[in-house]
């Protein structure tokens, strides 16, 4: 599998936050280049206590898809997330709305 790029990343969180509601002012532009400081911190803390261990393909990466999972983990430690809700389905669901007739 390639490897993700760090815009890449950004993108994805970015528009996360985004379709999540939140308005990105440019403090949150801050706090969100600050957690992918932070993610980018761990992700390369990790890497490099794998390079005894294992070969990166070509040039040095951090490893864009454990970067994003790493950024991923991290939004409920820099944003409030609205709390998903999810609507109650209407008609109520019964037996008699998906086509079964009562035996009798």
């Amino acid at each position: 599998m390639e490897d993700i790029s760090f815009q890449h990343v950004f993108s994805r969180v970015y528009s996360y936050l985004c379709e999540a509601g939140i308005e990105m002012t440019s403090e949150r532009c801050r706090q969100l280049l600050q957690l992918i400081d932070d993610a980018v911190a761990e992700v390369g803390e990790s890497a490099n206590q794998k390079a005894s261990a294992e070969t990166f393909h070509g040039s040095p990466t951090l490893g864009g898809h454990r970067l994003l999972r790493s950024a991923m983990d991290r939004l409920p430690e820099y944003f409030t997330l609205p709390e998903v809700k999810i609507p109650t389905p209407a008609p109520d669901l019964c037996r008699g709305s998906i086509g079964y007739r009562c035996r009798g």
